[in-house]
Formats: structure tokens, C-alpha cells, sequence
């Protein structure tokens, strides 16, 4: 249960204020402003660079381009073809792209100072169109392919066949704080970095490499983000990059917070698309086989491109059984920044495909898509495998199904839309209904894993670790009902500690929405076994020899001999006969994962399900729209935190 005495406590500092990001930090003194000097090109080779001005202008302090890193230039989470700084000679990609950093005392002079460079560049012809670079066969990697039973054979055969496209623009992630990291270099060596990250460890290593330093040397530190959506996954290297080498070069204190404008024109955004599909099916709307070609627009380098489009393939059955699929899918290079890690991660892509698929089998027979649907979906004891042959298990696509148009009154609001557009020539309106699954966990087994820290102190109150970054989605307040539940103390007495790579090393990006699922199991595994620990303690300063202990109440209570003592107590009076009050604790998920070859196995440990109807206006003058109303039914499991869920 959620404890009521402590709930959502960090949004309250959010609404009034109070959170404390990266730019509002407390500096130390002599701190210099980082600054990113970006290519004006969007393709053009680098001939010359020359920065002695720059460096020589009032308050600076350093200027670093490619030539001055001390280890691999490379920011490549991936594949490695992203360098952190563009050498000369090498050919920039996108019109942003970084080629050297600024240190100076004030933003000011650094701008000034950037102002100053000088370089030459030889001007390319930029590739700015998916279908461009279709047309050049100009892809990051291989085309991914994922095929099932015999697609050509059966749409064929299949009694009515439809062709169409689909094209959608990218998506800005708008956190609200900037891309932000402040690193300081540590008087034993090595350097503590506070960063807006998702990902704390790539962030660590990274500034590492590029140091030619031990990945032990560097601390990375996440407290509160301002936002992260997934753009603070692969991209927040760029600033932990850029600050510690700043900060390596001049020996001071480094903030490096890149301006908003800075922000949109350098940071990458969703993947636009284009699609072309065709699906063969039946009378009753009975899908028979669907091919369909994919084009991403990745940007100019991998990032994380080649992950996204995995679990977009993965998706491409959206909530439906396809007996026969062809789906390629092609990743490719244009120039513009790199297309990163959104929310959805390639899943949003591929249910607007499936779902315009239903929707143009329902409008060629004349049918509601609703009832094509329902016919497609999994089953429960058959057609229940998808087509990488993965079983979806604990299906509720159905009843969501059902429930949702339930609480829509979706026949009679259909009925009502119908009048509405009959009397409006200029404004209409329409229904929306789309059901998905969606597959929770890493594709790599090797990212499944958390590790946690439990610390209970003398007086019974407690400091908790965990690898998960708080980025607004409650992380921290679950994960202290986690050990409020466990140790059955109120969470006013548990303290969630900033995420730090000193104290849970090798963490996993908090991401894919496996926070709660990671980090959660990790701290349950610590408070499990400071219990056992400590359970034969309880029991002696009950003056008992054995019994069933509850935890609970602030207390620890042997119901079957009504005996009970406070947790304060049992914690002094462990610390007194020398019994350790720290627990560290690991979560591991097996067995997860698929073969690059056949595309086959199981990419998810499960699937989330949940079905929608929205309720949509539009001013077919002027485009304005508005959305009256949304209904929304989502399998939420057993909720940690009711209050935040």
C-alpha cells in the first residue's frame, strides 16, 4: 500500500518551485561557462581550423577541438561513427554538429570569443530527404527484415487486397531543462560530474575514454531532471563530454548548459517516416497478410537508431495476429541531427501503421473499424504467438476492448458525431479507437539488471540507493513505498539519495519503463535480506526462540505470541551486537532476447496492454482542433504507488 503519511512530496517542490536542476545549482567559485561551437553546413568537410584568436580573447580560459582529446574521439553509444568533437578533415553531418568547445568566465566572452575562429570548409550536397537517400541506398545498417509464413502466396489469395502509405514528421522532446551537466575536477584525481542524464553509467564511461582515464575515476551524479522523454538517454554524453574535458583542460570547475536554441538545432527528435504497405484479408476483415516497407530518417549517425527500429519491428503487429508478414525496415542517413531515443522508442511509429491499416480494411467493407478490431486481436489459447514467436501472455486486449467502449458509450457518441457532421459544413468531427501491447524490457538481456543499497541507520530511520534517474515520472517516491512496504516503516523515515555511479556502478539507462521494474526488485532483494538478518534479533529481544514476524506500523510484530518491538529499537540494538545495518541487493532478467538472424525469440519478459477512444474536432478552415474527450483503459498490473499511478 501507499503509505499515506508521505505521498508525492517531490511534486510539490516541482509545482512551487522548489527542485533544484542543474542551472540553479550552488557553483563553486571559479566556475567557467562551457560553450559548443557548431558547424554552419549541414554537409561539408572540415579543411582548416584555427582558434588561437578565440583562445587568446578576454576570459577565456581554454578552447578544445578533436586534435587536444586525450583518448578515442567518439561519442558513438552503438556504432561507432559519432565523434565528439569533428576533426579536420573529417566531414560534418548535420548543421549543429560540434567542432570544438569553449571555457571562458562569463557566456558572454565565450560567444564573443567563438566568433573569432577561423576555418575553411569544402561544401557538400546535403541529403535531406528519406527518399533521397532511398534513392542513393544511403542506410546506417542493414535493412531489418522480419518475415513470417508465406506473405506472397497468401495476399494472393486473399479475397481483397489494399494498398497505402503513411508519412509522419519527428517530435521535439521539449524537456524543460536543457541539455545541462557541471563537472568539477576532485583533488585525489579524476572528476564528479552532476548531469541531467537518463543514463549515468554511458555518461561515466564516455567522459572516461575521451580522458584516457580509468572509468573509476569519474562520478557521475543525477539528482532531479527536468525532463527527459528519452532525448537525456543517449545525448546527454554530449555535455557530461564537454564539461569534463573543459574541466580536465583548465583544472576548474566547469557548467556547460546548452541554450535552448542550441538545444532544438543540435539534439535529435522521434523519427519521422515513410511507409508503404499493402494487406490482404477477407469479408469479415480477417487479416490475411500484410507487407510492409519501412524508411526511418535516423539523422546523420546511428545513436541509438538501430535499437529503435528493432522494437519497432517488434511492433509492427501492433495488437493483432498477422498470420503472414513481410516488414523491411530502413535506417536512413540524411543530414540533420542524429534521431534519437522518444518516448514509444519506434512503438508509436508502428501502431500508426497498423492502426491506418485497419482503419482502410473497415472503410473498403464498409465496416466499423471496431469490429475489424475485434477480429484481428490475439487470442488467448490461439493465434496467440507473434510473429517473432513470442507468446503474448496475460491478454486483456479484448476486455480493454470492451470496457473502453463501455465507459465511451462509443455506439451512441458514433451516432451523435454523424448528426453533428451532417449540420457543419466547415468543423467535424471523429472517433478514434486504437489498442496496443507494448513489450517491457531491454532486447539485450545484459542491460536487465539493477543493482540497489539499503542503509539503516541507528535511530531506524533509512538512506536508500538505487540505479534509476528521477526525471518527473516518480521514480524516487515508488521506490521509497517499495521499502516502506518491505520494511513496514513509514516513508517520512526513508530517504531516496541522488543517483550516483560511485555507489551503484554499471547502471542500466532509466528507460524503455523498466525503472520501477529494475530498481524496485533490486531494493526489495536488499530489504529481504537485511529481514532475514535481522529476524533471529527481532525474535531474541522478544524473548522469543522462533515465530512468524510481521513488518509493519513502524514496528516488527510476532502476532502468534503478541509480542512486538519499534524499528528504531531493533535497529540500535543491531548496531550494539555488532550486526551490519547495509544491504546491497541485484535484479537480473534472463533469458531475453532474440536472433539477429531469423529474428526470432523472446525480445520482452512481458507485454503492457491497453485500449483508447478519443473524441476529436477540427476546423477544416483553419486546422484548429480540439479534443473533447479521451477515454483511456491501461492494464496497470498492481500499482506501487496509487497516488502517483
Amino acid at each position: 500500500m501507499t503509505d499515506p503519511k508521505c505521498i508525492q512530496y517531490r511534486e510539490a517542490a516541482h509545482v512551487s518551485g522548489k527542485t533544484r536542476y542543474i542551472p540553479d545549482m550552488e557553483l563553486y567559485r571559479g566556475t567557467l561557462t562551457g560553450y559548443a561551437v557548431s558547424s554552419p553546413h549541414a554537409h561539408a568537410r572540415l579543411v582548416h581550423l584555427d582558434t588561437s584568436a578565440a583562445a587568446a580573447f578576454e576570459g577565456v580560459a581554454a578552447v578544445i577541438s578533436a586534435a587536444d582529446i586525450p583518448g578515442p574521439n567518439t561519442l558513438a553509444p552503438i556504432i561507432d561513427d559519432e565523434p565528439c568533437l569533428l576533426p579536420v578533415g573529417g566531414t560534418c553531418g548535420y548543421m549543429g554538429q560540434v567542432v570544438c568547445i569553449i571555457a571562458a568566465d562569463t557566456s558572454e566572452n565565450a560567444k564573443k570569443a567563438a566568433s573569432l575562429i577561423e576555418w575553411e570548409w569544402d561544401v557538400l550536397h546535403p541529403v535531406l530527404t528519406v527518399e533521397e537517400a532511398m534513392i542513393k541506398e544511403d542506410f546506417l545498417f542493414k535493412p531489418l527484415r522480419l518475415k513470417r509464413g508465406s506473405p506472397e502466396g497468401a495476399m494472393i489469395q486473399a479475397p481483397f487486397r489494399k494498398k497505402g502509405s503513411l508519412e509522419a514528421g519527428g517530435q521535439e522532446h521539449y524537456y524543460f531543462e536543457p541539455q545541462a551537466a557541471y563537472a568539477v575536477p576532485l583533488h585525489q584525481g579524476g572528476l564528479l560530474v552532476r548531469s541531467s542524464t537518463q543514463n549515468p553509467t554511458d555518461n561515466q564511461r564516455f567522459a572516461a575514454s575521451l580522458l584516457n582515464l580509468k572509468v573509476s575515476d569519474i562520478e557521475v551524479q543525477a539528482g532531479c531532471l527536468g525532463g527527459g522523454f528519452g532525448g537525456k538517454q543517449a545525448q546527454a554524453n554530449w555535455t557530461v563530454a564537454w564539461s569534463s574535458l573543459l574541466a580536465w583542460k583548465t583544472k576548474k570547475p566547469v557548467l556547460f548548459v546548452l541554450e535552448r536554441d542550441q538545444d532544438f538545432r543540435i539534439t535529435g527528435k522521434r523519427h519521422p517516416f515513410t511507409v508503404n504497405w499493402e494487406v490482404g484479408f477477407d469479408s469479415r476483415g480477417e487479416i490475411q497478410a500484410v507487407d510492409i516497407s519501412m524508411a526511418y530518417d535516423c539523422g546523420w549517425c546511428n545513436d541509438v537508431s538501430i535499437a529503435v527500429l528493432h522494437h519497432c519491428l517488434f511492433h509492427m503487429d501492433g495488437a493483432y495476429y498477422i498470420p503472414h508478414l513481410n516488414a523491411v525496415l530502413y535506417g536512413c542517413r540524411t543530414n540533420k541531427p542524429s534521431n534519437t531515443a522518444f518516448r514509444g522508442f519506434g512503438v508509436p511509429q508502428a501502431i500508426a501503421v497498423i492502426e491506418s491499416v485497419i482503419t482502410q480494411i473497415a472503410q473498403t467493407l464498409g465496416k466499423d473499424p471496431v469490429s475489424v478490431r475485434r477480429k484481428n486481436y490475439y487470442g488467448i489459447k490461439t493465434r496467440n504467438r507473434t510473429p517473432c514467436n513470442m507468446k503474448v501472455e496475460h491478454n486483456i486486449l479484448r476486455a480493454a476492448h470492451r470496457q473502453v467502449l463501455h465507459n465511451s458509450d462509443y455506439f451512441d457518441l458514433r451516432k451523435q458525431v454523424n448528426a453533428f457532421n451532417k449540420k457543419h459544413a466547415c468543423v467535424k468531427q471523429g472517433l478514434a479507437m486504437v489498442t496496443g501491447k507494448f513489450g517491457i524490457s531491454f532486447n539485450e538481456s545484459f542491460f536487465n539488471q539493477a543493482g540497489a543499497l539499503v542503509n539503516i541507520y541507528r535511530d531506524g530511520s533509512v538512506l536508500i540507493h538505487h540505479p534509476g534517474t528521477e526525471m518527473g515520472q516518480g521514480l524516487h517516491d515508488k521506490m521509497r513505498t517499495v521499502v516502506h512496504r518491505e520494511l513496514g516503516i513509514s516513508s517520512q523515515y526513508i530517504k531516496v539519495s541522488d543517483t550516483s555511479t560511485s555507489v551503484i556502478p554499471n547502471t542500466t539507462s532509466t528507460a524503455a519503463s523498466t525503472g520501477s521494474d529494475f530498481s524496485g526488485a533490486a531494493l526489495k532483494d536488499a530489504c529481504d535480506k537485511l529481514k532475514k538478518r535481522l529476524h533471529p534479533i527481532a525474535l531474541k529481544m522478544m524473548g522469543l526462540e522462533k515465530g512468524l514476524l510481521v513488518w509493519e506500523h513502524d514496528s516488527v510484530t510476532c502476532k502468534e505470541y503478541g509480542k512486538s518491538i519499534p524499528f528504531p529499537q531493533l535497529a540500535f540494538h543491531s548496531y550494539m551486537v555488532l550486526e551490519s545495518l547495509s544491504e546491497k541487493g541485484f535484479y537480473k532478467r534472463e533469458n531475453i532476447g532474440f536472433s539477429l538472424d531469423t529474428m526470432e525469440g523472446r525480445p520482452y519478459w512481458y507485454y503492457v496492454m491497453g485500449s483508447s477512444v478519443a473524441h476529436v474536432e477540427l476546423n477544416l478552415l483553419t486546422g484548429e482542433f480540439r479534443i473533447p474527450d479521451v477515454w483511456i483503459v491501461h492494464d496497470c498490473g498492481e500499482p506501487l504507488d496509487k497516488g502517483i499511478d
